[in-house]
């Protein structure tokens, strides 16, 4: 059965967002040393994109729940939105 561009856009948005969690993860300096991302790189990347970014606080790395400012689509349980 093919993908409608509901769900298409969904997964794409789902794949935006393991970005986010990956840049996040991957800033912890005590667990990837010299290897992690530079906490302020990852923060000016993802700055303007944040879902209520005016509410988090300047350093949101850490905090619980960041997402992509990109809702997702409503599809109905036979794919079709």
């Amino acid at each position: 059965m093919p993908l409608n561009e509901d769900t298409i856009y969904n997964q794409w948005l789902k794949m935006v967002n393991a970005a986010l969690q990956r840049d996040r993860i991957l800033t912890n300096k005590a667990r990837f040393g010299t290897r992690a991302l530079n906490k302020q790189t990852v923060l000016n990347t993802w700055s303007g994109l944040l879902m209520d970014e005016d509410s988090l606080p300047d350093d949101w790395i850490f905090t619980k729940g960041v997402l992509v400012g990109i809702r997702p689509k409503a599809v109905t349980a036979n794919g079709i939105g």
